[in-house]
């Protein structure tokens, strides 16, 4: 098997580069790596990858260079494995990563392929989860604002931060030809379940399943908002009643003023903004899959 690594040196606020100088005297199997320069580098050296007969992609990095990585593989046979360096490592808790990159290279020779769906954007693919308000707001100050923190302290404090300034919105949610009328805080649009460093946004996402599961959390005080946050890492806010499930293949989503939307953490624009499924589009390398059908 011809296996390419993808590093993203700056990734998890720079430990990736120290991340990769660790585990590449490990890896027991031919390859050849290639450090990225600028955003968007990797979905262009995946898919080049693709031409040069690679039959293997791996992705070191965080969820950004995972998405990236998983937009240049997007409708092909060949394999993305992931040694995860970021900062929320989101996406190997769906698929059985382990956190520990040495750990996490065992899974590239002991671990199995699953075909997962991919949501789809104006401008691409997401793995995770898109979202339309607060958390759109919220990613962005992590991204931009928080450059002192990592991981989920960093989300918690740019959320702290973000919910100052931020208020709730009339917004129009069109799931499959069905319209709602809400006031919401956010839309979080889920193909997998974790966002944010382990909030579990969007509980019964299945990746496998040719559906894009719709979370709206609508209009509650910050005082109460404060308070449901916190249930969102252990999947206990699904039982609030501001919080609204929706299932379906095309999701259109509109706001009463242009809000902040994202993808997978990276800021797509503003609404209005449409998301779609596109099933069985990528095959990743995982172990012990979760939240899966099968």
């Amino acid at each position: 098997m011809k296996t390419l690594f993808v590093v993203n040196p700056v990734a998890g606020r720079g430990k990736c580069l120290k991340i990769w100088n660790n585990i590449k005297y490990h890896i027991k199997f031919p390859f050849d790596f290639v450090f990225t320069q600028a955003p968007g580098e990797a979905a262009e050296i995946a898919a080049g990858a693709r031409n040069r007969g690679f039959t293997r992609v791996v992705a070191v990095g965080g969820d950004g260079t995972i998405c990236e990585v998983g937009n240049g593989l997007a409708l092909s046979d060949v394999e993305m494995g992931i040694i995860p360096a970021g900062t929320g490592n989101d996406f190997i808790r769906t698929i059985g990563i382990p956190q520990d990159p040495k750990d996490a290279l065992a899974v590239l020779e002991q671990g199995h392929t699953q075909y997962i769906d991919l949501g789809r954007h104006e401008k691409g693919f997401f793995i995770n989860v898109a979202g339309v308000g607060l958390d759109a707001e919220v990613a962005r100050a992590t991204n931009e604002d928080v450059k002192f923190l990592s991981g989920t302290p960093a989300y918690i404090f740019a959320l702290i931060t973000t919910l100052i300034h931020f208020s709730p919105r009339k917004a129009v949610v069109e799931v499959d030809g069905k319209t709602y009328h809400r006031k919401l805080w956010l839309a979080a649009v889920g193909n997998a379940s974790f966002y944010g460093g382990g909030m579990m946004i969007c509980p019964d996402a299945l990746v496998d399943d040719g559906l894009l599961e719709v979370c709206l959390v609508n209009d509650m005080s910050r005082l109460e908002i404060l308070r449901f946050l916190p249930r969102v890492f252990s999947g206990g806010h699904k039982d609030h009643p501001a919080f609204e499930v929706f299932r379906g293949k095309q999701v259109k989503i509109s706001f009463e003023i242009p809000t902040a939307a994202h993808a997978d953490g990276d800021c797509i624009g503003c609404t209005p903004v449409s998301f779609s499924i596109m099933p069985r589009a990528l095959k990743v390398i995982g172990n012990n899959f979760t939240h899966f059908r099968g």
